[in-house]
């Protein structure tokens, strides 16, 4: 009553509020990833208070499942599956890296 965030992160203000609903989780979405076709970049904005964390099966452009794990702020494992053949650029801890997605195979990368 009178507005905010439920702990459930819904939006608490009548009437329900699909806008803010979805548009709070899009905007968590993008803290994480951002992509567009044959471009991944991982944590382009993460909170300090989210020091360690995992996501699992978010989507980048391009119908690739992106799952990773972060420790102490930056990227420690991670693991893209592409429904087809393309080429994408992965940018994470300062680093670029090219890599070659097939449909038959998940690729795992470990960032140390």
């Amino acid at each position: 009553m009178g507005g905010g965030i439920y702990p459930n992160m819904l939006c608490a203000h009548p009437p329900f509020q699909i806008d803010g609903n979805f548009g709070f989780a899009a905007a968590v979405a993008e803290m994480l990833i951002q992509s567009r076709k044959g471009y991944i970049l991982l944590l382009p904005a993460l909170p300090d208070e989210w020091k360690d964390g995992k996501v699992q099966g978010m989507k980048a452009q391009g119908d690739i499942t992106v799952d990773f794990e972060w420790r102490e702020g930056r990227i420690h494992r991670v693991r893209l599956c592409s429904s087809h053949e393309q080429k994408v650029t992965l940018e994470c801890n300062g680093i670029s890296k090219t890599v070659f997605l097939k449909p038959d195979r998940t690729e795992n990368m470990i960032f140390d």
